[in-house]
C-alpha cells in the first residue's frame, strides 16, 4: 500500500491515575528521509524515545510533528520544606533586629516566596505507569494519521495510474510506428548516398547502412521502457513503502524516453514520445508525495 507523505491524525483521552486528559495531534510533510519531532509534557519527558520507536515502526519517510498535551499541571508527589534553610532565614532575622535595630515581622507569605525554602519531587511517570496509561492514546492517534495517509496516497496513485496508462499507449504507438520508420530512414539513407555513388563501395554501402539501421533502432528502448513500466506498477501495488523504488524506475523511464527523443527520425514518434516525457515528469511531481 502507498502511503502519502502528508497527512494529519489526533486522539484525546483520560488516564485514572492521576486523573489526566492528554491529547495527541501528528502532522507530517514531505521529507528525503524520516525526522520524527516531539513535543510533549513533562510527565512524557522520560518516554520520548519510546513514542519515537512507535512513529517509527509505521512511519518510513517525512518529516513527522507529534505534539502532546495535557489538561493541567500534575501536582508534585513531595512538597517538603528546607527546616536547615528555614532556621539560618530566622536566625538571620533575629541578629538583624538584636543588632541592628531592624524592625518588622517575617509572614508566611514572604517566608514562602524565598527561592529553595520549599522544595517540590516528582514521582517518575515510570513508577505512577503514566505511559503506560497513556499508550492507548497515542496509538489512536497513529491509526488517524495513518488512516489519512493512506486516503491521500490512494488518491496519489490514481492520478499516477491514470498517467501510466497513457504511457504504456503512447509506448504501444511507437512500436507500430517503428517498422514504417525503420523503412523510411532506409529509404532517406539510399536516396542522400545515391547522389554521391560514383566510386562508391556498394558492398561497403550496405555494410554502413545495416549498421546505422541498427544503431538507430528503437525497438529495444520501448521493451526497456515497457519493463520499466511493469517493475513500476508492481511497487506501486504491492511494496508498503514504495517511495525509493518508484523515483528509481522513473529516473530509468526517463533515460530511456530520452534516447527515444534523440533516435525518433519521425515526426509522429517525436510527438508521442514528447507526450510521454511529459507524463513522466507528472508521475515524478506526483512520487515526491509517495511514502
Amino acid at each position: 500500500m502507498a502511503y502519502s507523505m502528508t497527512g494529519i491524525g489526533s486522539a484525546s483521552g483520560m488516564i485514572k491515575k492521576p486523573n489526566v486528559k492528554f491529547e495527541v495531534a501528528i502532522k507530517s510533510y514531505n521529507h528525503r528521509f524520516l525526522e520524527i519531532s516531539i513535543k510533549c509534557p513533562n510527565s512524557l519527558a522520560a518516554h520520548e524515545e519510546e513514542i519515537r520507536f512507535e512513529v517509527q515502526k509505521r512511519v518510513s519517510r517525512g518529516h513527522i510533528i507529534v505534539v502532546i498535551t495535557q489538561d493541567r499541571e500534575l501536582l508534585p508527589a513531595n512538597i517538603e520544606i528546607d527546616r536547615l534553610m528555614l532556621e539560618a532565614y530566622l536566625n538571620i532575622m533575629k541578629e538583624l533586629k538584636r543588632n541592628r535595630k531592624i524592625t518588622g515581622e517575617l509572614n508566611i507569605n514572604t517566608l514562602l516566596s524565598i527561592p529553595g525554602i520549599v522544595k517540590f519531587s516528582q514521582t517518575s511517570s515510570k513508577e505512577t505507569g503514566i505511559y503506560t496509561q497513556f499508550k492507548p492514546i497515542l496509538e489512536r492517534a497513529l491509526s488517524s494519521f495513518l488512516k489519512m495517509k493512506s486516503k491521500e496516497g490512494k488518491n496519489t496513485v490514481r492520478e499516477i495510474n491514470k498517467s501510466i496508462k497513457i504511457i504504456e499507449k503512447s509506448v504501444q504507438q511507437v512500436e507500430v510506428l517503428i517498422p514504417s520508420r525503420n523503412e523510411n530512414y532506409k529509404t532517406k539513407l539510399i536516396e542522400l548516398v545515391s547522389q554521391h555513388k560514383d566510386g562508391l563501395d556498394q558492398n561497403r554501402f550496405h555494410q554502413e547502412l545495416f549498421y546505422l539501421t541498427d544503431r538507430s533502432d528503437i525497438t529495444e528502448e520501448c521493451k526497456r521502457l515497457i519493463s520499466h513500466i511493469i517493475l513500476f506498477k508492481e511497487a506501486l501495488a504491492q511494496a508498503d513503502h514504495p517511495g525509493r523504488r518508484i523515483i528509481f524506475l522513473l529516473q530509468e523511464m526517463q533515460r530511456e524516453a530520452n534516447t527515444l527523443s534523440v533516435k525518433a527520425n519521425m515526426f509522429e514518434i517525436s510527438r508521442l514520445v514528447v507526450k510521454i516525457k511529459e507524463e513522466i515528469e507528472k508521475i515524478r511531481e506526483q512520487s515526491q508525495n509517495i511514502e
